[in-house]
């Protein structure tokens, strides 16, 4: 039954969003989301999407083009007055200087370096990133906010798949992935199992849009948000459920805060506290010894073993200063750009301190002055958000809402993961800021069309 699950469910994901795509080419841009999600749901068995090649590294890339124009050709978007405008924004500038400075670290790189084998590769992986950014802008500006809800409910509910596999293989021992595990325990008895590979990608997405749209949809959204809260619980790090606590606070205090009412906000922090202590009591019944194992991760904070190898924020910071060191003084302020382990052999061990935290690779590939840009465009983001959140009212605010809730979460993790650097692919690493520059456009027409009514 599971080797039949393995190789039935990507392909017919793929012909649901193609059919759907038939009528509404948005949803033909959940493909690259797909591969993002890569063994979650067992994408690498649909080979059309992952065929090993000379365009392997550039393959979400391709797909996203090819899938683009594919939807400008069919081009069936309805004529509606919240269409975006896509005029360029200050989100916008901030991608395109750091594609600016791709394209000078690519320069630089072939000057610098006499072997110049794989530099190129490179340099198309990590100018995707920009690429696809203004791709799925775009993209999704040629939609309906409407539509957009709909396209990204059904992200969710894939996402809420996976994390279903992801429960049964991690929490309950149901052999669903056939991959190694990273880390495998005994405690109280019970084999405890930890792995990165197969995680949900999107659960702090999945958690913030159902925290949002619960008011449209009660039963769907509460139990598609108590699956992505269990396996947020189910992946053991201590970060991620801090991460979903804050995204539950974030919610009511940005509520109550649009209502002018405190005391909203103490009755849901108030609510929020029992539903919790309810969530982590069912949690303790139906999984003891996990649950136990997960408290216990929380008293290393204090009382570390010494059996395991210490990865809090001093260790990434001081992995991220060795990286630092190591870049020539002429190259820390615009970055070593497509640098590759064919011209520096330390490469390899900067990408696994990057994923650990984002921002070594960020300062490796371009430099503090990349560092700045990154800094301002999730600054620029969130305030952005905030204020179509603030000014706005239906879907425009609660799709602010959301992104700005995920942004949010977005800045906890980069100290603690890879987020848009990862490996599972750069093309889509910054599809959240395409959301919510496309949502300025569409705030801004909104507020246009209201003001001629």
């Amino acid at each position: 039954m599971i080797p039949i699950l393995q190789l039935a469910l990507p392909y017919l994901l793929v012909l649901y969003f193609v059919v759907r795509g038939i009528k509404q080419p948005i949803y033909w841009m959940a493909i690259p989301f797909l591969m993002f999600m890569s063994e979650s749901i067992f994408f690498e068995n649909a080979k059309i999407f992952n065929f090993p090649g000379r365009l392997h590294y550039a393959l979400m890339l391709v797909w996203l083009g090819v899938l683009w124009l594919c939807s400008i050709i069919f081009k069936r978007y309805d004529e509606n007055k919240f269409r975006n405008t896509q005029s360029l924004n200050v989100l916008d500038f901030f991608v395109l200087s750091l594609m600016i400075l791709s394209f000078i670290g690519l320069g630089t790189t072939f000057v610098g370096f006499s072997d110049l084998t794989d530099i190129v590769k490179e340099f198309v992986v990590i100018v995707s990133l920009f690429v696809a950014y203004f791709i799925i802008k775009f993209w999704i500006s040629n939609s309906t906010p409407d539509l957009l809800e709909k396209f990204l409910l059904s992200i969710v509910v894939v996402n809420s798949i996976a994390a279903i596999l992801y429960i049964l293989h991690q929490g309950l021992h149901i052999r669903i992935y056939q991959s190694e595990e990273y880390l495998t325990e005994v405690f109280a008895g019970e084999e405890i199992t930890r792995t990165f590979w197969f995680m949900p990608q999107f659960l702090f997405f999945s958690i913030a849009f159902c925290m949002v749209m619960r008011k449209k949809r009660l039963f769907l959204y509460t139990v598609l948000l108590l699956i992505n809260l269990l396996a947020t619980f189910i992946t053991y790090f201590r970060s991620f459920s801090i991460i979903a606590v804050l995204i539950f606070i974030t919610y009511f205090v940005l509520v109550g805060l649009k209502r002018g009412r405190l005391g909203v906000v103490l009755k849901n922090l108030f609510l929020f506290s029992l539903f919790a202590a309810l969530f982590f009591f069912m949690l303790l019944k139906i999984f003891p010894a996990n649950t136990k194992y997960f408290l216990d991760r929380f008293s290393e904070i204090t009382t570390p073993k010494l059996s395991n190898e210490p990865n809090n924020l001093d260790v990434r910071f001081s992995n991220t200063g060795i990286i630092i060191a190591n870049i020539p003084d002429s190259k820390k302020i615009i970055g070593m750009g497509s640098v590759t382990e064919n011209q520096m052999p330390w490469v390899s061990y900067m990408r696994l301190i990057t994923a650990d935290m984002v921002w070594t690779g960020v300062i490796f590939r371009w430099g503090f002055i990349g560092l700045i840009f990154f800094i301002l465009l999730y600054i620029f983001g969130l305030i952005k958000a905030f204020f179509i959140f603030m000014k706005s009212d239906g879907i425009i605010a609660d799709l602010a809402l959301i992104f700005m809730i995920y942004i949010f979460s977005q800045v906890i993790q980069s100290f603690i993961d890879w987020t848009f650097m990862s490996g599972h692919g750069f093309a889509i690493g910054l599809w959240y800021f395409a959301f919510v520059s496309a949502l300025v456009g569409f705030s801004k027409n909104n507020e246009l069309n209201t003001g001629k009514a």
